[in-house]
C-alpha cells in the first residue's frame, strides 16, 4: 500500500496521511476518550457529596446518599468501560500503521537499484525498518490516544476546579507551571540524544550484520577476539548514551510526581483555611483533592508523551530515507500488455556501448557493438577484468548507461522500466543467492502459483539428483541462509534449476559454472543447449571449453571485442582465443 507522497511534505502531514487511514477508528476512539473523562471528573463531586451527607443525618439522608453510592459505581464502571474500548481504538490502528509502513518500506527497498544500497548499509535499513517503525507505532497509539487524553482532562478537570473555587485553583498551578518549566529543558536534551542514540543503534546493526556475514572467515582464522571486541565497543558507546538518556529520565519524571504532591499540600493548606472559615466544605475540600491527582497525571504523563513524541518523529524522518526515495520516471511507466508480451521479438542490440565506473576516469567498456536475435547461443570470452560482468550489468541495466546504446526491438532500454525489461532478460550470476527455504521453493520461487516442468527432470537436468536423495528431507531441505548448507558448486547448479524451472526468452548465464568440475559441466551444458527453455542464451566464461557449442564468440580483452566469430573461426583468426583454449586445454588434461 504504497502511497503518493508530495516531495518533501512535513514529517507531521506524513505521518496524517497513515492516520486518516484509520480515522472512523480514531474519531470513536476519541469521543471514548471523552467519556472517560467526564466520567472521571464527574467522580469527584459525587464522593465530596457523599461526605457532606455523612456529615450530616445519616439517618435523614439514607436514601440520598445511597443513591450518590450507585451513581459512583456507575459512573467507575461506566469509565472503566469507555477506557478499555479508547485503548482498543488507538493501539489497533498503531499496529496497523505500523505494518503499512513496513510494507511500504520493503516494497520501495525492493525497486531501489544499486546506488541507493552503495549509499546505505543493509544493516542501517534493517535497523530502520525494525526497531526505528516502533517509534511511529507508539506516536500512533500511545502519544495519539495521551494528546486527547491530557487535552480532555486539562479542559474538564481545570473547570470541576474553578467551580468550587477559584483561588484554590490558582494556587494549583504555580507548582504545574514550574515543573513544566524544568521538564520543557530536560526533554529538549533527551531529544538530542535519542536521534544519536537511533544512530548508534543503526550502527550496531549494521556491524553485527557485518561480523555474522563474515562468520566463516572469523573462525577460519581464530579471530574471534577481535570480533567480540568490535562488537562490544559499538555496544558500549549504545550502553552510554542509554544511559545518560536513563538519567536524564530518571530526573524529570520523579519531579513530575512530586507536582501531584506539591498540589495536595497546598491544597490542605489552603483549602484547610477555606474550610475553617467555612468557604469549602470538607466534602468541596475531597473532591478538591481527588480533582489535584486527576490534573496532576495528565502532567505526570506529559513528558513520557513529550519523549515518545520526538522519538516518533525521528522515527518518521530515519523512515523517510526509504520510503521519500524517487524511483526513476522510466519505472513508474510501462508498455502495455501485449507489446510486453512480445518484447525480444527482432533483436537486443548493442550500438557503441562504453560505460565508466563513477569515481573512474579510464572506462571499463569501450565502443561495444553486437545483436543478440531470438534463437541464438551467444558466448562471451575474456579473462578476468576483461568487463564481461559489466557487460550483464549493463544488458539488465543493473547499472545505469547513457541512452542510446543498448535496444530490444527498438526500444531503448533505459526507457524501458526494468520490470517491463526484466519480463524478457533473465540473469544467473555466478554467486547466486539462495532463500532460506527448501530446496523445491528455491527452484520454483520465480514461477509464482505456476507449474511449469516437472521439479524431477529439472534436478536431473542440473546434475543434483543424488545429493538431493541424500539430504535429510530430499527436495524439502532448507539450504539455510544464502544456501550456506550447500557448496559453492551446489549452489550454482540449484541456480542453474530454477534458471531451467520456468521459461525466458533471453537467459544470460554469468560464469555460473565456474565452481564445476570438468564431467560436471560437460554435462550441464549439454542440458543448456539443448533443455533450458530459453529464446536465446547469452553465456559469459572465461573458459573456452564452456563456449564451444554456441552460435558465436566475442571476446573481451580490456574492455574492447577484439575478436568474434565461431569457435573454429577463432581458433584459426584469434591469437587471443587460441592461447586460451590451448592453455585451458592443458589444464584440463594434466587434471
Amino acid at each position: 500500500m504504497l502511497l503518493n507522497h508530495p516531495a518533501r511534505e512535513s514529517n507531521l502531514r506524513f505521518f496524517f496521511r497513515y492516520i486518516l487511514l484509520h480515522k472512523w477508528s480514531y474519531g470513536v476512539g476519541i469521543l471514548m476518550l471523552l467519556a472517560t473523562n467526564w466520567f472521571a471528573v464527574s467522580i469527584p463531586g459525587y464522593i465530596g457529596t457523599a461526605i457532606d451527607l455523612l456529615k450530616e443525618s445519616l439517618a435523614q439522608n439514607q436514601s440520598q446518599f445511597n443513591a450518590t453510592v450507585v451513581t459512583i459505581i456507575v459512573l467507575a464502571l461506566a469509565m472503566m468501560g469507555a477506557r478499555t474500548l479508547s485503548r482498543m481504538l488507538f493501539f489497533n490502528p498503531g499496529r496497523a500503521i505500523e505494518k503499512n509502513l513496513k510494507d511500504d518500506a520493503f516494497a520501495k527497498l525492493t525497486r531501489l537499484q544499486r546506488g541507493f544500497y552503495q549509499k546505505y548499509e543493509t544493516g542501517s535499513l534493517i535497523s530502520i525498518v525494525n526497531n526505528d517503525v516502533n517509534g511511529i507505532r507508539a506516536l500512533a497509539g500511545v502519544v495519539m490516544l495521551q494528546v486527547f487524553n491530557i487535552a480532555f482532562a486539562l479542559s474538564l478537570t481545570p473547570y470541576k476546579m474553578w467551580q468550587l473555587s477559584s483561588t484554590l485553583t490558582l494556587y494549583c498551578m504555580v507548582p504545574v507551571v514550574l515543573t513544566f518549566l524544568v521538564s520543557h529543558r530536560a526533554i529538549g536534551k533527551m531529544r538530542l540524544m535519542m536521534k544519536m542514540r537511533m544512530v548508534e543503534l543503526q550502527g550496531l546493526s549494521t556491524r553485527s550484520v557485518e561480523l555474522m556475514s563474515g562468520i566463516e572467515v572469523i573462525k577460519s582464522y581464530q579471530i574471534q577476539d577481535w570480533a567480540r571486541e568490535e562488537f562490544a565497543e559499538s555496544n558500549e558507546v549504545l550502553l552510554k548514551r542509554s544511559v545518560s538518556l536513563a538519567r536524564i529520565r530518571t530526573l524529570v519524571l520523579p519531579i513530575l510526581s512530586y507536582t501531584d504532591r506539591i498540589m495536595k499540600v497546598l491544597i490542605l493548606a489552603v483549602g484547610g483555611i477555606y474550610v475553617v472559615q467555612s468557604e469549602l466544605s470538607l466534602g468541596e475540600l475531597v473532591a478538591f483533592l481527588s480533582y489535584a491527582t486527576l490534573l496532576a497525571m495528565p502532567f505526570f504523563s506529559m513528558a513520557m508523551i513529550f519523549s515518545s513524541f520526538q522519538n516518533g518523529m525521528l522515527s518518521i524522518e530515519s523512515l523517510r530515507k526509504i520510503i521519500d526515495q524517487e524511483l526513476p520516471a522510466q519505472d513508474e511507466k510501462h508498455l502495455p500488455a501485449a507489446e510486453r508480451e512480445n518484447l525480444f521479438s527482432t533483436a537486443v542490440n548493442v550500438q557503441d556501448l562504453s560505460y565508466t565506473y563513477p569515481g573512474q576516469t579510464e572506462p571499463t567498456l569501450k565502443n561495444l557493438s553486437f545483436d543478440i536475435r531470438p534463437g541464438q547461443t551467444i558466448g562471451v570470452l575474456g579473462q578476468v577484468g576483461s568487463g564481461k560482468t559489466t557487460l550483464v550489468n549493463c544488458i539488465n541495466r543493473h547499472l545505469d548507461i547513457e541512452s542510446e546504446a543498448i535496444f530490444i526491438d527498438h526500444h531503448d532500454i533505459t526507457e524501458l522500466s526494468r520490470q517491463d525489461l526484466r519480463s524478457a532478460v533473465r540473469t544467473i550470476t555466478q554467486e547466486p543467492f539462495l532463500f532460506s527455504d527448501s530446496v523445491a521453493n528455491n527452484i520454483r520461487f520465480s514461477a509464482g502459483d505456476q507449474e511449469y516442468r516437472s521439479l524431477e527432470d529439472v534436478l536431473y537436468q542440473s546434475d543434483l539428483v543424488d545429493e538431493v536423495e541424500q539430504f535429510p528431507l530430499g527436495e524439502d531441505t532448507l539450504v539455510g541462509e544464502k544456501g550456506i548448507l550447500l557448496s559453492g558448486g551446489q549452489k550454482q547448479r540449484l541456480s542453474l534449476a530454477r534458471a531451467m524451472y520456468s521459461p525466458s526468452k533471453l537467459m544470460i548465464l554469468d560464469n555460473v559454472l565456474s565452481a564445476v568440475d570438468n564431467e560436471t559441466e560437460r554435462f550441464l551444458l549439454k542440458q543448456i543447449f539443448e533443455v533450458m527453455q530459453s529464446q536465446s542464451i547469452l553465456i559469459v566464461s572465461h573458459r573456452a571449453s564452456v563456449l564451444e557449442r554456441v552460435d558465436y564468440i566475442l571476446v573481451l580483452d580490456k574492455g574492447e571485442i577484439v575478436a568474434r566469430g565461431t569457435h573454429q573461426e577463432l581458433l584459426q583468426t584469434s591469437p587471443l582465443y587460441q592461447q586460451t583454449w590451448h592453455l585451458q586445454q592443458e589444464g584440463g588434461a594434466a587434471q
